[in-house]
């Protein structure tokens, strides 16, 4: 017996059905979520030390007061060109004397007095002195005639003579005691000398500059009393720059003499290159923005280009500093804004040729603040998810987020 076939209502109650189901399966089917991927890639790499670093003079003369004194004005202007032992950088004037108050001033009149008679004094023991020199001379001549004629011993005659030189040793005596009166005297008077009564500009000292170069700064310009050891001018090259900062004693000890640099920021978009010369042997304790107590070394850096290429660097001017640490021409390297920590390893989400993320463990070597060198578990071209959320896990179908 022939079979019949499905039709009218049957047929056309089995098509709703497919249609039906088919509708609720893309309903509950999840949407691909929306990703940022980066790739697996071979190509150079390298490792920095960063940080903030300052230009300043190789050479650098801080010129300062030798007296204290009143410092005059100071001629110079930072960029003025000097020539050493002949450009005048400053005069300092010795400072005027303190005035005296009402008791001081007794004090000293009476002092004064005092000595005037003592020079008084020892004046008039300068005329006895020598009368008794003249009388002591003349007995000493007759003595000699009558020893010479046999009426006067040989003692008498000694005698004689020792007084004629004692008499002589007492002028010579008197003459400096008045003198040393007189002194005192000039002494006690000068104390009395004020600030109106001193000449202006006796014995001023000049400073001229040491070495050639030009002014780079002049901390004080105007009239001013200064102490000694004040600075007073600052004297360099500015073609004869170095660069230098301040690292982290744990990432100096990561650096090298002779470690290429990369100084960028510094006013134009080309990057300087540089040099390590010298990572100082002594750190020292500096407390950052925060309040944090840190250790630091300084790095001192070279120019490797020329002058004209720097020609509008000038001294104290800052820049950021990429110092060197490790470099290879060629490796396996991925973005490190797809790595994530499981555990104790680094993994990241690859994805598949089904556009699905893979939870991929990764052998991680060395590492700056954009790329990280794979040493094994992804191969070069393999895509990989940046900066996964909550939404990725394993087996999850992503796609490409749109720019």
């Amino acid at each position: 017996m022939p079979r019949k076939l499905l039709t009218g209502p049957r047929v056309i109650g089995g098509i709703v059905v497919i249609v039906l189901l088919t509708a609720l399966v893309f309903a509950l089917r999840s949407p691909p979520v929306p990703v940022e991927l980066g790739e697996v890639t071979r190509g150079p790499m390298t490792v920095t030390v960063n940080d903030l670093g300052e230009t300043r003079v190789t050479n650098l003369y801080v010129v300062a007061a030798p007296i204290s004194g009143q410092l005059l004005r100071v001629p110079l202007k930072p960029g003025d060109q000097v020539v050493p032992g002949t450009t005048l950088l400053a005069r300092i004037q010795p400072p005027d004397p303190a005035p005296l108050d009402p008791r001081a001033t007794g004090q000293t009149m009476a002092n004064i007095r005092s000595l005037e008679a003592q020079l008084s004094a020892a004046q008039s023991r300068i005329s006895e002195a020598r009368a008794d020199r003249t009388l002591a001379e003349r007995e000493f001549a007759r003595t000699e005639t009558l020893a010479e004629r046999g009426f006067a011993a040989l003692a008498t005659l000694d005698r004689a003579r020792s007084t004629r030189d004692r008499a002589r040793a007492a002028v010579t005596e008197a003459v400096e005691a008045a003198d040393a009166a007189r002194h005192s005297l000039e002494s006690a008077r000068a104390t009395l000398i004020t600030a109106s009564s001193a000449a202006s500009g006796r014995g001023a000292v000049s400073v001229t500059s040491p070495v050639p170069g030009y002014v780079l700064r002049v901390p004080q310009e105007s009239e001013r009393v200064v102490a000694a050891g004040t600075t007073l001018v600052e004297v360099g090259d500015p073609d004869r720059l170095e660069m230098v900062t301040d690292l982290l004693s744990a990432d100096a000890v990561r650096v090298r003499p002779g470690a290429a640099v990369l100084i960028e920021d510094w006013g134009e978009e080309r990057p300087l290159r540089g040099r390590v010369r010298l990572v100082e042997p002594f750190g020292f304790l500096k407390i950052s923005a925060l309040g944090v107590e840190e250790q630091r070394v300084n790095v001192v850096i070279d120019f490797v280009e020329p002058r004209q290429a720097w020609r509008r660097l000038g001294h104290g001017y800052r820049a950021t500093i990429r110092i060197a640490t490790w470099s290879a021409p060629d490796v396996v390297r991925l973005p490190v804004s797809a790595l994530f920590r499981t555990g104790s390893a680094w993994s990241v989400f690859a994805v598949d040729e089904d556009d699905r993320a893979r939870l991929t463990r990764v052998e991680i070597g060395q590492m700056n603040d954009e790329i990280a060198q794979v040493l094994g578990g992804l191969a070069p071209g393999t895509r990989v998810i940046l900066h996964a959320g909550d939404r990725i896990e394993e087996g999850v179908e992503v796609r490409q987020r749109a720019e």
